[in-house]
């Protein structure tokens, strides 16, 4: 599909190159053309008419009289006179001329491969006998001149096509690969998506199933399989959020609500939440924020980015683990990072772990939580490039630990109109 998308691009691109081409040239050569057979036919006509006059008034036509050395003449008035040296070429000219002309023309006349500009003018005689003047120039190397300039413009315009095709199809190619790399993950999303679906649901229906074949059993008797069932049913409603949110997202639907957020006040609302959580599970969860630090964002994904690092964090820490979250200032930037004592992630997976659907192993995890989406750090990554940021990955391998970094532009001061008061985080804690 896209290489026919490609080809058609490469058409239309030289089809237009061809016609723009084409009426340029045209146009150019035209206008070149028409310059110099005007200037040409302007010295014969005024050399014809100097000719004839003097003519008539002295009865010797004279050749200097036409002011330039390039036009000959020939005037027939009771008798033939000619500056043409070459009597055969003045012959033939002659026989040219002997063709009655009722009014001045212009005509071209080729004699062993030369090539001729001639004026024929007809003028009145007191006999009443034809009589004319005509004046004569040797346009050779002007025509050839304007041949050659044809071939130019021909043999750049068939160059000009192969290039154009050549650079058409490559910028067509580069052109088509951001389309063609969306067009690839749409479909590697549809796929793992009706994937992740199919999983609970085939859940759901199973053990409701066994529920409906054992009718005769009270509630409490199939609490096992509704269970099963209710703890599917919320990881599909989990999935089907984050689905929406990665669509939404993809679509530029999905609003950044631009305030200045102190990151501290932050940072000490989500381990308020999370403390607790890590005390159950053995693991030291700690904070390290300088004071002042501001950054213009949505408050509510920022909350969401912290999450999903944090519960990443727990979840494959084990007991006796720490997690540490800590936010400094560097420059024109405040870097978030999310560090755990936990058991890390190999090398040939950190280039992949926030593509989505991508999941490690089922391993990870030492709490025995359900295999997760592997859309998290997707939603995360979303998330701070919509402020503007960068977020990476790091691990020295299995065992050692992981530590998430997110660097964000700070928002200065007053510099967009805000005071202490509009600033969000302390007043929501």
């Amino acid at each position: 599909m896209f290489k026919r998308l490609s080809l058609r691009l490469t058409l239309l691109t030289v089809v237009l190159l061809v016609i723009l081409y084409s009426i340029t040239s045209l146009a150019l050569y035209g206008i070149i053309r028409g310059f110099v057979m005007r200037s040409i036919d302007f010295n014969l006509r005024q050399a014809a008419y100097r000719v004839a006059n003097t003519a008539v008034l002295t009865g010797i036509p004279s050749f200097a009289s036409t002011g330039s050395p390039e036009i000959n003449f020939v005037l027939a008035d009771n008798g033939i006179y000619t500056s043409i040296a070459d009597p055969d070429l003045a012959s033939a000219l002659e026989n040219r001329l002997n063709r009655p002309m009722d009014r001045p023309t212009f005509f071209n006349f080729t004699y062993q491969g030369e090539h001729y500009r001639v004026f024929d003018l007809p003028i009145a005689t007191g006999s009443g006998e034809s009589a004319y003047v005509a004046t004569v120039l040797d346009d050779t190397q002007t025509v050839r001149a304007m041949s050659d300039l044809r071939s130019v413009i021909v043999i750049v315009g068939l160059f000009g096509i192969c290039g154009a095709t050549l650079v058409g199809f490559i910028l067509s190619e580069r052109m088509l690969q951001p389309i063609r790399r969306a067009f690839q993950r749409q479909l590697e999303f549809v796929a793992d998506a009706s994937h992740e679906l199919r999983t609970p649901l085939a859940v759901i229906q199973s053990n409701l199933g066994i529920v409906m074949e054992h009718t005769d059993q009270t509630v409490e008797e199939n609490l096992e399989w509704l269970n099963n069932a209710h703890g599917e049913a919320r990881r599909l409603a989990k999935l089907v959020q984050d689905l929406l949110t990665l669509a939404r997202s993809d679509s530029e639907r999905m609003p950044i609500e631009r305030r200045p957020v102190t990151l501290d006040d932050l940072l000490e609302r989500i381990h308020d939440l999370y403390e607790t959580i890590a005390e159950m599970r053995g693991i030291e969860l700690s904070v390290r924020a300088e004071d002042g630090l501001v950054v213009l964002g949505d408050r509510d994904r920022l909350h969401q980015l912290l999450v999903i690092l944090i519960d990443n964090a727990i979840k494959f820490t084990d007991a006796g683990g720490k997690v540490e979250i800590a936010a400094a200032r560097s420059r024109n930037q405040a870097v978030l990072s999310v560090r755990d004592t936990g058991i890390g992630i190999a090398k040939e997976h950190l280039e992949r772990v926030f593509d989505r659907f991508y999941t490690v192993d089922t391993a990870r995890s030492r709490h025995g939580e359900a295999k997760g989406t592997g859309l998290g750090l997707s939603i995360a990554k979303w998330i701070v490039e919509a402020h503007g940021g960068r977020i990476s990955i790091a691990s020295e391998g299995i065992g050692k630990g992981t530590t998430v970094r997110v660097e964000l532009p700070l928002s200065p001061k007053r510099a967009a109109g805000w005071d202490e008061g509009d600033v969000t985080g302390k007043s929501e804690a």
